[in-house]
């Protein structure tokens, strides 16, 4: 039953992922908003769900290992795994002005974060800065879509074909997370079953397994040639990871989190070095080639076998 299940999460996933972005890339020219705003925004939150509910359901069962593992770790994995893939596969051309600002936003929520886990625990004050980042972020989206729809000519919307690609986006989204649901539960156990620690099981099979919708998003607009919509669903994922997914935890238990040392002296200054890695060439040369994707997937599978002792 648990191999039952992790196969047909990942046909829900697959499917739904499919429905996504089809939808995505109608609804961003019906409405002449750039596909980077739309994968950044909208798509960004719907694909980072399951991340929010599994780091929400772990602090509320006090599982504070769980709960900054699986947000921590999802920046990593799409980071190294998803985006790296993504830029191997399909190289992007880059708009310095679109990029520019987000990208120093989402690094500075990870340095953020990485000074307030310096006394081993995050306090609902140190919340404060990253949800302040993560509407700012939020905020220069809406705001560029905004003027971006003013200066282009927005595309004849048909009632008939909104209303049928806002029912596939819905159905899209709800399979995605329905899907990350069972594959998570399922693998999860299968590492227990295996005698994998938390810290571990938290970092990778959690975190890979809570990523899975961006990945199914990535890989589905890489084969639709969409990689504007691609990158931007990755960066504003991972500001929606790093910016909301810890503060929203604190604010509902109203407790801090404890933060382990392999999370404070490994795990978050990985995660940091990979996003550096792979977003600042994009403000240097404005286009991210091969040469950084397979950069930032060998260091992920370094430390993906480092910390889970596989050498």
């Amino acid at each position: 039953m648990l191999y039952m299940s992790f196969l047909i999460g990942l046909l829900f996933i697959c499917k739904g992922g499919d429905w996504f972005v089809d939808a995505s890339t109608y609804i961003a020219r019906a409405f002449g908003i750039p596909k980077y705003i739309i994968g950044a925004t909208i798509v960004s939150f719907a694909t980072t769900m399951p991340e929010m509910i599994v780091s929400v359901a772990a602090a509320l069962k006090g599982s504070s290992v769980m709960a900054i593992g699986n947000a921590v770790g999802s920046v990593s994995a799409n980071t190294g795994i998803i985006l790296g893939i993504s830029l191997i596969c399909l190289p992007a051309a880059i708009r310095r002005e679109e990029y520019l600002m987000k990208n120093l936003l989402y690094l500075g929520c990870l340095v953020m974060l990485l000074i307030s886990f310096q006394d081993n625990i995050f306090s609902p004050s140190d919340s404060i800065l990253l949800i302040l980042s993560g509407i700012l972020f939020l905020s220069m989206n809406v705001k560029n879509a905004v003027k971006t729809r003013k200066e282009k000519e927005q595309k004849r919307i048909v009632k008939k074909e909104l209303t049928k690609n806002l029912i596939y986006f819905v159905l899209g989204a709800a399979a995605i997370v329905a899907g990350s649901h069972l594959l998570i539960q399922s693998a999860c156990e299968i590492a227990k079953q295996l005698h994998i620690s938390e810290d571990i099981i938290s970092v990778t099979i959690l975190a890979m397994g809570t990523s899975l919708p961006e990945f199914v998003t990535t890989i589905t607009a890489i084969i639709k040639k969409e990689s504007a919509l691609s990158v931007g669903n990755i960066v504003g994922a991972n500001v929606i990871d790093t910016a909301f997914i810890l503060p929203v935890c604190t604010l509902i238990t109203g407790e801090h989190l404890s933060v382990g040392t392999q999370m404070k002296l490994i795990d978050l200054p990985i995660c940091l070095i990979l996003s550096a890695i792979a977003l600042l060439p994009m403000l240097f040369r404005q286009k991210i080639g091969r040469q950084d994707g397979i950069i930032v997937l060998l260091i992920y599978i370094a430390y993906f076998v480092s910390i889970t002792g596989l050498i």
